[in-house]
């Protein structure tokens, strides 16, 4: 039968603990491109390409707890990816984790599991 899974990896930048409320920056993990967002809510990931161009989020800010997009300031909701006036489409998130060795970010995958083990 076939399973979702998730694969966390550790984020080993240290320009993650100085990211500052309303701050952001670019990461590459695992050969995805994200962007992190600090808001009060806390660290977001989404994908850092906005979906009206795929252009990066480089060069944006963020207003009221969203990331906002400098090439046509759509804004977004860094914890779910929803646009804010539905003007295009959401951008893709990634669950976050902070756990006592550090912040780790999930990817999900789909598997095959037979007989009870996940063949890959």
């Amino acid at each position: 039968m076939w399973v979702d899974r998730m694969r966390w990896s550790r984020v080993d930048d240290p320009r993650v603990a100085a990211l500052p409320v309303d701050g952001h920056l670019r990461l590459v993990l695992n050969g995805h491109v994200l962007r992190l967002v600090r808001t009060q809510a806390g660290l977001f990931a989404l994908e850092d390409r906005c979906p009206h161009q795929g252009r990066s989020f480089e060069g944006g800010w963020c207003e009221e707890g969203r990331l906002v997009c400098p090439w046509h300031r759509f804004a977004f909701d860094p914890a779910s990816g929803r646009a804010l006036h539905g003007s295009t489409v959401n951008v893709g998130t990634h669950p976050v984790e902070q756990r006592q060795d550090g912040i780790y970010i999930g990817f999900p995958y789909v598997t095959f599991r037979l007989f009870g083990l996940d063949l890959w």
